[in-house]
């Protein structure tokens, strides 16, 4: 026999590419999720924590076994200065949270982020909350860029999944 597919067996679904752009990141604010706007190179990333279970019987060998995790979520946000001499209420927050007298809970951010395709259906999988510290970097410094923060927030436990708030689009 072959693997030639029969009469009744359907080919393989289409699929649709997927592109970096296509990811939402939310912070919260006080009583609403604000969507982290002019922002890029989202990067979330999950470490495993693990703890060694080696016996006798793995002759040695190491066996890792996965006892939580360790989230991070990093990006860059491009400068927008308001009329107010502010930068937009999102990355206000971000920066309220690396300020010195910014310890305890003054020091964290609840963020979440998700899947957010241009068209179509979100993976519904693909959606995480999390509280977070936050340490900052000011980009582009050069003598004629555009200015912006590159973040880093460090999980203070681990991630929480959540519904997808990200709309189907047609």
């Amino acid at each position: 026999m072959g693997s030639e597919l029969s009469a009744t067996t359907s080919p393989t679904e289409p699929t649709q590419y997927g592109f970096s752009y296509e990811y939402g990141v939310d912070i919260w604010l006080t009583d609403k999720w604000q969507p982290i706007r002019f922002i890029s190179s989202v990067n979330p990333t999950v470490s495993p924590k693990e703890v060694d279970a080696a016996t006798y019987d793995d002759n040695g060998a190491d066996h890792p076994v996965r006892v939580g995790e360790t989230p991070s979520l990093s990006f860059y946000v491009q400068m927008h200065r308001m009329a107010s001499g502010n930068f937009l209420p999102e990355v206000e927050a971000l920066l309220a949270a690396t300020r010195p007298d910014a310890v305890g809970s003054l020091g964290v951010v609840k963020v979440r982020y998700y899947d957010k395709p241009v068209k179509g259906k979100p993976n519904s999988k693909e959606a995480y909350e999390m509280t977070a510290t936050v340490s900052a970097e000011r980009a582009s410094t050069g003598n004629a860029e555009l200015s912006g923060w590159n973040f880093t927030l460090n999980g203070q436990g681990a991630r929480k999944g959540i519904v997808n708030p990200a709309p189907t689009t047609a």
